[in-house]
């Protein structure tokens, strides 16, 4: 189905508001067969019947032709600038269009027999594809990512546990005046240790380990490293 136009600029054209109300229907309906039909406005004689509910009106089709809208020819009528002055789509145009949505909708059946061959819903396949690549993306490349947190984490916990006995971790075993949150870590585990006293009725056979900060026992000589053999 094509749509015929009523371009906005006719809202006020001193050329269509001189028309009379039904010339004005006649050109509407000229404009709507030329469309249907894809004539690009030529309208042949036997066929202006069909612009008005009561058939032809020879005063109608007179008063368009002197307001410069149509051509009278040998064989009915022309409508003068179709593509241009009356904005409307030519059937060389329509017929692109037809054929550009032929195609569309080809190449949708063909994704949906495919899709349909190899059990994949295609309504999911691209948004799992995308879900499942940026999760991965996100959660393990850069600064913020799930590995490189893992890794930092890792790292502090064997500094505390392989320097127990010091209050530095073991890139700083002498101290450091720079901020540094693996030393912190060690201090505290290493004041909970010194202010503990072993006994006391402990039994960590018994009682289980009093462990600290770090992992270790602040009671016996458990380490963390001890276990894994």
């Amino acid at each position: 189905m094509v749509d015929a136009r009523l371009p906005a600029e006719w809202l006020g054209s001193i050329r269509i508001d001189n028309l009379s109300d039904r010339a004005f229907r006649v050109l509407a309906g000229a404009l709507m067969w030329c469309n249907g039909q894809g004539t690009d406005g030529s309208i042949p004689a036997r066929y202006t019947k069909y612009l008005h509910p009561d058939g032809d009106d020879p005063a109608a089709l007179a008063e368009i032709e002197r307001a410069g809208i149509w051509t009278r020819t040998e064989d009915g009528y022309v409508m003068d600038g179709w593509s241009t002055g009356l904005r409307q789509s030519t059937a060389a145009q329509v017929a692109e269009y037809r054929e550009g949505s032929r195609q569309r909708q080809k190449r949708y059946r063909d994704r949906q027999r495919e899709a349909a061959a190899s059990h994949v819903d295609p309504s999911n396949a691209t948004g799992d594809v995308t879900r499942n690549a940026t999760r991965e993306v996100t959660a393990n490349v850069g600064s913020g990512s799930l590995s490189e947190t893992r890794k930092k984490s890792a790292y502090a916990s064997r500094n505390i546990t392989r320097n127990a006995d010091s209050p530095f971790c073991r890139e700083h075993p002498e101290g450091t005046t720079e901020p540094c949150g693996a030393c912190a870590r060690a201090r505290v585990a290493h004041a909970a240790r010194q202010s503990t006293i072993p006994g006391l009725g402990w039994d960590c056979t018994i009682d289980g380990h009093k462990l600290v900060v770090d992992g270790t026992c602040a009671v016996c000589d458990y380490r963390p490293e001890q276990s894994v053999a």
